[in-house]
């Protein structure tokens, strides 16, 4: 009886053990390239968009419980590495759009996500989440008339 107890006391502390292993691991956070990201539709790029910014979010949740304060970031993501981002920038350089030719003269320092690009890719997605994101961008594009 001795031996069953000590057995199941063990296994109870390497549970415990690798429960607060796993407990105290910085989250890992997917970050996609353009190749991954060229075959999404809207639905799946604003998914995978979403995603990132949930993880940052939970990253920087799980940081304040171990360490008890937040970064200076609060968890966002850099524009950079966002998804719709990413893939903008690939069809940007594809096609030989300059982010300069995004800029509102006003605000020559705006992100690509305050630009009319971006927001026009936005619309065509959310009225069409099944069409393809690198198609959203094309349809876009030649609307703005950045791309014939």
């Amino acid at each position: 009886m001795k031996k069953i107890a000590g057995i199941g006391l063990l296994i109870c502390a390497s549970a415990l053990a690798l429960a607060f292993y796993v407990w105290a691991q910085p989250a890992q956070i997917k970050h996609y390239t353009a190749d991954e990201l060229m075959g999404f539709n809207c639905e799946e790029l604003g998914a995978a968009h979403e995603d990132l910014i949930v993880a940052y979010h939970d990253a920087e949740i799980a940081r304040h419980r171990r360490e008890g304060s937040f970064s200076d970031d609060l968890g966002l993501p850099k524009e950079d590495d966002l998804p719709f981002v990413v893939l903008m920038r690939r069809f940007m350089q594809h096609n030989d759009i300059r982010e300069a030719d995004l800029a509102k003269p006003s605000s020559p320092s705006a992100t690509l996500q305050r630009s009319s690009f971006y927001a026009e890719i936005s619309g065509l997605c959310a009225g069409n989440p099944s069409l393809g994101a690198v198609e959203a961008m094309r349809q876009a594009a030649t609307k703005l008339n950045l791309i014939d």
